[in-house]
């Protein structure tokens, strides 16, 4: 009698199901570059169309005519309002070269909000922050609507420091702090309409920690939370740790309740000492340190020497609400 031969191959499944996955997400992919390179040539004609007319109100009946005729033979995809985006796509980015790799990391949908970012400057941090950070569509809608750009340290330097910046992220994928760190940080979804303590605000971030890290941004990972350290018998607690993948470095957040005081700054240079000492590991880089205060103390920062310093970041936290008369 013949014996009984098992189909069940469980690695073979799961080689074909890899094999089709990937195929999928290339073919979306390509359709994607093809997608965006097509609606680049549509607004490039247009807009040649438009300069090699001599006829002012030309400009202003031409896509409403080609709308009609490209939406009758090829849907709603050719309406008005997308052809216009198809003219503003190639007077943004008039190089294809530099079309064909931004194509290849961000979809149509993502380009689509950027090109309407009318500061160049600005439109290239979101360019190569969506690529860094792998924001979905939606999230690059809610970083642009909460002014991350305004909010990061990297907006208050000259432009050709930006721009010096974001080159080295696309080129060499290196990322500064000044890129990374936000002023203020916004904790509404914290949920804390009334008075509160620093453990009020402690024990709310990590119940809302998914919410916090969006925040604070995708290439933080969380640690623990009142990091107990012993100096000189004493023990310290540091009230959060994170590490951040991209700078390599340990990150402790001290979360202050109120104005920005001077001794919080060398609190904080015991705590990054500690840490580069007994937790910093080969090839990571020094540890960073986040203050977030209710509030600023702008002259004694400035007297610290606090506001280019590397390795120490105050920032404020909103919203802003009183505080109990406990820790």
């Amino acid at each position: 009698m013949d014996k009984k031969v098992s189909i069940y191959n469980p690695n073979l499944l799961n080689a074909i199901i890899g094999l089709i996955n990937t195929t999928r997400v290339n073919v979306a992919k390509t359709v994607n570059q093809e997608l965006t390179l097509l609606n680049w040539n549509i607004g490039k004609y247009i807009n040649d169309a438009i300069l090699n007319n001599a006829r002012a109100d030309y400009g202003k009946k031409i896509i409403p005519y080609l709308s009609i005729e490209l939406t009758h033979l090829y849907g709603p995809g050719f309406n008005k309002r997308n052809l216009q985006s198809f003219v503003k796509l190639h007077a943004v980015i008039n190089d294809v070269s530099i079309l064909h790799t931004v194509c290849a990391k961000l979809s149509w949908s993502h380009l689509r909000i950027i090109i309407y970012i009318e500061n160049e400057i600005k439109r290239a941090f979101y360019i190569q922050m969506a690529i860094h950070e792998r924001w979905s569509v939606r999230t690059l809608q809610e970083r642009i609507d909460s002014l991350l750009f305004e909010r990061t340290a990297i907006s208050k330097k000259p432009d050709h420091t930006i721009i010096e910046e974001l080159k080295t992220l696309e080129l060499d994928k290196k990322i500064s702090p000044d890129l990374i760190f936000r002023d203020p940080y916004f904790l509404d979804f914290l949920g804390l309409h009334d008075t509160y303590s620093e453990k009020d605000l402690e024990s709310m971030i990590l119940t809302h920690l998914q919410y916090f890290i969006t925040e604070m941004g995708s290439d933080f990972a969380f640690l623990a939370r009142q990091k107990r350290i012993i100096i000189d018998n004493e023990d310290h607690y540091i009230d959060l740790l994170f590490y951040h993948r991209a700078l390599k470095s340990l990150v402790a957040i001290d979360l202050k309740i109120g104005k920005f005081k001077a001794g919080y700054k060398s609190q904080m240079e015991l705590y990054l000492k500690w840490l580069e000492n007994n937790e910093q590991k080969d090839g990571e880089n020094q540890p960073i340190g986040l203050i977030l205060c209710s509030e600023k103390s702008p002259e004694q920062i400035k007297y610290l020497m606090l506001e280019n310093n590397p390795n120490i970041k105050v920032q404020n936290t909103l919203p802003n609400y009183p505080i109990k008369n406990y820790c």
